[in-house]
């Protein structure tokens, strides 16, 4: 009995020590949105965190992103006579933002 005492005691202190010292999880980084907004006529490819996409002229693209800081790059696909129109830039994401092009 007095054996079996012991036992029961140092299982439930291991279980306590265990349940204390647990695995705590990561804190997530909060995530914001940024909106590319075409005002022109012509379509244009968006590029940002390794994704590319073409959106039609007068429309907009949002991407839900993790705060940080991102390279950006827009680029006119159609309607130029010698060179496409090309902006491009750097974003630090610590709030909802917006990027209107061209």
């Amino acid at each position: 009995m007095k054996n079996l005492l012991i036992i029961l005691t140092a299982l439930l202190l291991t279980f306590s020590l265990l349940i204390s010292t647990g695995c705590k999880k990561e804190d997530a980084r909060p995530s914001y949105e940024l909106r590319f907004t075409s005002t022109s006529d012509n379509p244009y490819l968006i590029e940002i965190d390794g994704t590319s996409e073409v959106i039609p002229g007068h429309t907009f693209k949002n991407y839900i992103l993790e705060q940080g800081t991102y390279p950006w790059k827009v680029t006119q696909q159609s309607g130029y006579v010698l060179y496409p129109t090309v902006r491009e830039g750097t974003i630090t994401l610590d709030q909802d933002k917006e990027i209107i092009f061209p």
